[in-house]
């Protein structure tokens, strides 16, 4: 007897398995899934009644079938391949985005736009490349979108706040190049002024600088201005070089601060002889003063 597959077509396909079967029957297959795994029904059907006979098969492989069972990818809504990995860099970048809202306080917090900005575009270039195998487009966009406005948005205002935060009149001048670095030259044996320093007595002058503590937290008439806060807050004596003495004009106070403060007022030099253990070489005269809307 010949055995007839599903994959058989004619009887030169068929392959002979055994004998002692009717020569006029063909053996047909057909798989059939099961909760036990792929099974396969065979039946034994006359060769002249083939088309019928598989209409039959079929019929009946209908009825084996389990009536309540349903594949789960049939079911409403259920989408077995819905989950696509994010890669890291799209969240990186909306995190950075956030972290860039210190930019509006502090110039070092648009490090964190520019990164946010760079790496989600690279997010955005990684999801674009795995054609659908990737998802986390939004959160990329939206990292991309809020480091670019938070880094055009801040740097516009540092701009805003360099450009206004000297008053009508006076000449900006960093404490730490223009004093601090320079100090003093020996002439005739005698410590002076070097002599851009001397230039500027006189003149007014805006700089910024931090209040050296004296215990008093307001009230205060005159303070010392230190270049920074690593030598006035931490108990250690600063460098004549890094020193002024200010002192509020028209009876204007001031109320001590430990961050940056910014001074405005006429420059005047000391007699070097009196100067030291707290006692600057150079002097302000203050018109102006308050917290320093920038660090530089």
């Amino acid at each position: 007897m010949r055995y007839y597959r599903p994959d058989q077509r004619t009887v030169s396909d068929a392959e002979p398995v055994g004998s002692g079967h009717n020569p006029a029957e063909w053996y047909h297959g057909w798989p059939f899934p099961s909760f036990f795994g792929e099974r396969t029904y065979w039946a034994a059907i006359p060769v002249h009644d083939s088309f019928a006979a598989r209409c039959l098969m079929s019929q009946t492989l209908d009825q084996l079938e389990p009536s309540g069972v349903r594949p789960a990818s049939s079911e409403p809504g259920f989408d077995e391949f819905g989950y696509k990995p994010i890669p890291p860099l799209a969240p990186v970048s909306a995190l950075l985005g956030v972290c860039a809202l210190s930019g509006l306080l502090s110039p070092l917090g648009l490090v964190f736009a520019v990164f946010g900005l760079v790496l989600g575009f690279i997010g955005l270039r990684q999801i674009q490349r795995a054609e659908g195998d990737l998802g986390g487009r939004k959160i990329a966009i939206l990292g991309v979108t809020i480091s670019a406005a938070l880094l055009v948005s801040s740097t516009a205002l540092h701009i805003y706040w360099y450009q206004t935060e000297v008053p009508e009149g006076y000449q900006r001048i960093s404490f730490g190049a223009d004093i601090s670095k320079k100090g003093f030259v020996a002439e005739d044996g005698e410590g002076r002024a070097h002599p851009d320093i001397a230039a500027l007595a006189g003149k007014p002058l805006f700089l910024k600088g931090y209040m050296y503590p004296e215990g008093r937290p307001d009230g205060i008439s005159s303070f010392i201005l230190c270049r920074d806060n690593g030598q006035c807050c931490f108990g250690g004596q600063p460098k004549l070089t890094d020193m002024i003495k200010v002192k509020m004009a028209d009876g204007q106070t001031a109320r001590y601060s430990d961050h940056m403060v910014s001074v405005a007022g006429v420059f005047r030099l000391r007699d070097l002889r009196r100067s030291g253990n707290l006692e600057p070489a150079f002097e302000l005269e203050a018109m102006h003063f308050g917290p320093a809307k920038t660090s530089y």
